[in-house]
């Protein structure tokens, strides 16, 4: 009776040394997964949020494309009606408006890095070039980020997305260009 016991419990605590093993192999895939879609989401969530701080930068030059867009065809507008230039009307006092909104927007951003420059750097001219430069770096990474995600959109079919983030690259390269040029001068 006591060896059939002890090759019962033997037997038993085989199988339970083998159900142990199969758990924990099972609990390893599962937590693999779980920690690979985590990683997933994260992923996404950084692109949503660069998505956002995208849209956000490109606002004063969207602002300022819209108002020279503007105030263009108020003038071609007033030409074929035959009103007079000096006149200012009030659609181009409203793009003229939005010109400058677009303007204290874009100072809006820089401010806060040329107050912290200004600790390090004591010039004012300085530190105002060194903030433009940090400014137009965070816009050139926004820029490379952009396309990304764009071509991640393209390659997942999501139109809508890919043509935001496409317009977004498009109007962030045209300020990175604006300010390269605007240093080469």
């Amino acid at each position: 009776m006591k060896l059939m016991h002890i090759l019962l419990e033997a037997e038993s605590e085989q199988k339970v040394d083998s159900v142990v093993s199969q758990l924990k192999s099972q609990m390893g895939d599962l937590i693999s997964d779980i920690e690979d879609t985590i990683e997933d989401k994260s992923k996404e969530q950084k692109e949503g949020v660069l998505t956002y701080v995208g849209v956000a930068l490109a606002i004063p030059p969207i602002l300022g494309l819209i108002a020279k867009f503007g105030k263009y065809a108020s003038s071609v507008i007033n030409k074929i009606l035959g009103k007079k230039p000096d006149d200012q009307t009030g659609a181009e006092r409203y793009f003229q408006q939005m010109g400058r909104i677009a303007d204290e927007l874009h100072g809006l951003y820089i401010k806060p890095l040329e107050l912290s420059i200004r600790s390090f750097v004591k010039d004012e001219q300085k530190a105002k070039k060194v903030s433009s430069f940090i400014y137009h770096i965070i816009v050139a990474y926004m820029l490379i980020n952009a396309g990304i995600t764009a071509v991640k959109a393209i390659q997942a079919k999501q139109v809508s997305l890919a043509t935001l983030e496409t317009a977004l690259a498009a109007i962030k390269g045209g300020e990175v260009k604006k300010y390269i040029l605007k240093l080469l001068a």
